[in-house]
């Protein structure tokens, strides 16, 4: 069973197609080589960085035991262990020196402000998926889960602040994947 069925047939949440494709190509036109992945889960979306040239490096970070496990596995198996470091940790304890080209955010959804207040002297660009979380963000009447009410009020509230935000330069892309923002610091 390949990664995309496995994810799917076990509930894992992996990028929309159309989402990735806009990812992977955003990578390949500005030449980005450095990547830091908040969010591994399975390992899918860094595989497929990876296997778009040999001298992209990735660290990605993932909390939660199972999920490390497998996308090691999935790692390993796809021969990029050279290219993807995996570790196991919340990504607000993780403290790096690096400067990324890129840190792409799929964890987490209501920590999204925290991740980018975190991570904001490790890069001059980011990316976000899953604004729109499935149509929620805008219409909460979608759902009936308390915990997904309030996860969606803040992706809204943080979607929402950002995009008026002076010190970033955003481009929002609602239609595409899952919700995709691109978000680059200001510096001055």
């Amino acid at each position: 069973m390949d990664i995309k069925e496995y994810a799917h047939e076990h509930h894992v949440p992996i990028m929309l197609d159309d989402g990735l494709q806009f990812l992977l190509e955003y990578i390949q036109t500005h030449n980005i080589k450095t990547i830091l992945e908040i969010g591994t889960a399975i390992g899918y979306s860094s595989m497929q960085m990876a296997k778009l040239d040999k001298d992209i490096k990735i660290d990605t970070l993932e909390i939660d035991p199972q999920m490390y496990g497998l996308a090691m596995e999935n790692i390993n198996n796809n021969q990029l262990a050279d290219q993807i470091t995996c570790y196991l940790t919340d990504a607000l304890a993780f403290r790096t020196d690096k400067h990324y080209d890129m840190i792409f955010v799929d964890a987490a959804k209501g920590k999204y402000r925290r991740y980018l207040e975190h991570f904001l002297t490790n890069s001059d660009l980011f990316i976000f998926d899953n604004l729109e979380f499935h149509g929620i963000v805008d219409d909460p009447q979608l759902t009936h889960n308390r915990n997904t009410r309030s996860l969606v009020k803040k992706l809204r509230t943080f979607r929402d602040d950002i995009l008026k935000d002076p010190k970033f330069h955003c481009e929002y892309h609602k239609d595409i994947g899952d919700g995709i923002l691109v978000l680059k610091p200001i510096r001055y």
